[in-house]
């Protein structure tokens, strides 16, 4: 596991070897902005939740003129009886640009979540990931690599092509689309530990809690029938965004087609307070896993830059 670890840190380090002595991507100045999102749907690898989750998420981003930035986010759930701050995000990152034509960036991501929290990646604490992407100028061609930590490491790649085209160009403003085509592979050990944090409950084992002290407990825990690097979506979007020196208005329609079902197997223990443990086994693959379906979502978008 230690010699794994260190395989997948290898493309971060390469780049930041590649990235002494070359030109960094700056931007102008320092800037400081506030973002205003409205997402119809979470959508996660191309998977929706069995009740429609909307959100509104509100980012701070601060980007330095040496390539550094920071974005603090918080998204709250609109799902009616349910509503409340679900999630928060902080990202720290470095943008680099080496050469004309390649450029990306480099960052960390920590999630805080709320108890009642039942986001499908709710088990993912940490992230660190790259882009990596090359301007042909008739297109780009991008990829995103990342390894969430959630007990289990996971690895996944996203790569991806898109091409900008400007409606309206000039000193003050611009009017682009931006169709753009990716699709996620990903290893799915935050899949197993969600179902497992989903049977349990959020305070984990049931029973011998409280008052009642002669309560058994009942344990369960998931596993994957099928472990391994998998294609689980392809998404196609074309954002359509406006954008003057202060203000962005961005709005993202994406058609998410999802493969490779998840299979899941639970064995549920129960432990007396004086006994013998009994365990059986059952198929915990959700119906939305068993009736895999396409999925249209958007998302507004309103950016404004101090």
């Amino acid at each position: 596991m230690k010699h794994f670890k260190y395989l997948i840190l290898m493309p971060f380090m390469l780049i930041m070897t590649a990235v002494q002595g070359q030109s960094k991507k700056k931007a102008d100045a320092t800037s400081f902005s506030l973002q205003l999102d409205y997402l119809s749907n979470y959508i996660y690898n191309g998977r929706a939740d069995s009740i429609k989750a909307p959100y509104q998420t509100t980012t701070a981003s601060l980007h330095l003129a040496n390539g550094f930035f920071s974005n603090f986010s918080a998204s709250y759930l609109l799902t009616k009886g349910a509503q409340r701050f679900d999630y928060f995000q902080l990202d720290l990152g470095y943008e680099y640009k080496i050469g004309e034509n390649i450029y990306g960036d480099i960052y960390g991501s920590k999630y805080f979540y709320a108890g009642q929290s039942n986001l499908l990646n709710g088990n993912i604490s940490t992230d660190i990931g790259v882009s990596l992407n090359y301007d042909f100028k008739f297109f780009q061609l991008n990829s995103i690599t990342d390894v969430f930590f959630s007990g289990k490491t996971d690895f996944q790649f996203t790569p991806g092509i898109e091409k900008t085209i400007y409606l309206t160009n000039n000193q003050s403003s611009s009017l682009s689309i931006n169709p753009y085509l990716y699709s996620t592979f990903s290893t799915l050990n935050y899949y197993e530990s969600n179902i497992t944090r989903r049977l349990n409950g959020p305070n984990g084992a049931k029973g011998n809690k409280g008052s009642n002290t002669n309560a058994p407990i009942i344990q369960n825990s998931t596993t994957l029938l099928d472990k391994g690097l998998k294609l689980l979506n392809i998404d196609f979007s074309m954002p359509i965004t406006y954008e003057n020196n202060r203000l962005s208005l961005i709005f993202s329609p994406t058609y998410s087609n999802p493969f490779n079902k998840i299979s899941t197997i639970t064995t549920n223990t129960v432990t007396p307070i004086s006994g013998i443990p009994t365990s059986n086994s059952f198929d915990s693959t959700p119906y939305s896993e068993l009736h895999l379906s396409n999925q249209f979502f958007y998302q507004f978008s309103l950016i404004y830059k101090f």
